[in-house]
């Protein structure tokens, strides 16, 4: 391709309608003044790209790459777009329901010069990319509750998300609790940080454990009335799972008698998008990676790991193992 055109052909991976296989698809569509091509060398693959894999998008959020050309899903205009919080733009493409034709898995992407966040020195694009949703998501979610650095802070699951808690509570001067059904992962929260792991029981509330002030919720939705006995008077709840058609429950007088609160948390606003690589650059965070071709084999093997449970504990596609010209 000739990068000296305004139109540009892209080579992406995209789900299917047929039980979630993977496909090669190709574009092609002008660079808009506001744009940019951007040629794709990492990108990690979320919880999300499993769920859309059935829908028939262009799967891949957490890209980093190289700049190759300079020319929005959002408006950039509205009040939710001006006062920094783009994600929640009522004209935002979403990131289900088929409406993302390509993702970051491809050769090149082009996105809005306004969604696009310089890498700092010191991070390698193969650790930034899961920085890009898990370790942003986490930020926001710890912001959006008002963390403080004398909050004891809770993550239950330690996975692709809790892990990257884990290691911001602990930068922030937070005293992390990890909440968790598989006890062989005591090592790996202690070593990310943790200052105490509880194995959640099978029933029955959680007991022995000093209340925490935020709870970030990370893995399966957990039964909440196992967790209030280990929340602290006016503790703050947020869930950050993708629970499409699954209601939100919680017993009530248990929840509002201590005065507690639950808040909805999604992707970063353009501040903490910026900050979360810059914070984990200062204080070397890195997420634990497993490395995969950028190719549909690469893709499909990874997925299937990540729905498994086997990943520890985020699975990035690289260039530097295979390219999209192989697949």
């Amino acid at each position: 391709m000739s990068l000296a055109k305004t139109k540009a052909k892209l080579t992406f991976l995209s789900g299917t309608s047929q039980s979630g296989v993977i496909q090669l698809r190709t574009s092609e569509r002008d660079i808009g003044g506001l744009e940019v091509l951007v040629r794709v060398t990492h990108c990690g693959v979320c919880a999300t790209d499993a769920h859309d894999r059935v829908d028939g998008c262009g799967l891949g959020h957490e890209g980093v790459g190289v700049v190759a050309q300079v020319g929005g899903s959002a408006c950039l205009k509205c009040r939710e777009c001006v006062s920094g919080y783009r994600q929640y733009c009522p004209k935002s493409l979403g990131q289900r329901f088929g409406e993302r034709e390509q993702g970051a898995f491809g050769d090149f992407v082009i996105k809005h010069q306004d969604f696009l966040n310089l890498i700092p020195e010191g991070i390698e694009s193969k650790y930034a990319a899961p920085l890009q949703c898990a370790g942003a998501t986490v930020f926001e979610a710890l912001h959006a509750a008002d963390t403080k650095s004398t909050d004891r802070v809770g993550i239950v699951g330690l996975g692709g998300l809790g892990h990257m808690a884990v290691q911001y509570a602990k930068a922030m001067g937070c005293e992390v609790v990890v909440f968790s059904s598989n006890g062989l992962k005591q090592e790996d929260a202690m070593a990310l940080g943790a200052k105490e792991f509880v194995v959640v029981p099978s029933q029955g509330p959680i007991q022995g454990v000093e209340g925490v002030n935020v709870l970030l919720c990370c893995g399966e939705m957990p039964n909440f009335e196992q967790y209030f006995s280990a929340l602290a008077r006016r503790a703050t709840i947020v869930p950050l799972l993708i629970q499409v058609e699954k209601p939100l429950q919680l017993p009530y007088m248990p929840f509002i008698l201590p005065g507690h609160r639950i808040m909805a948390s999604t992707e970063a606003c353009k501040k903490n998008h910026a900050d979360v690589l810059t914070f984990a650059a200062k204080h070397g965070i890195k997420p634990w990676i497993e490395e995969f071709p950028m190719s549909k084999q690469g893709l499909s093997d990874a997925l299937d790991k990540l729905e498994k449970g086997e990943i520890r504990y985020r699975a990035v596609l690289s260039t530097e193992l295979g390219t999209i010209s192989g697949s």
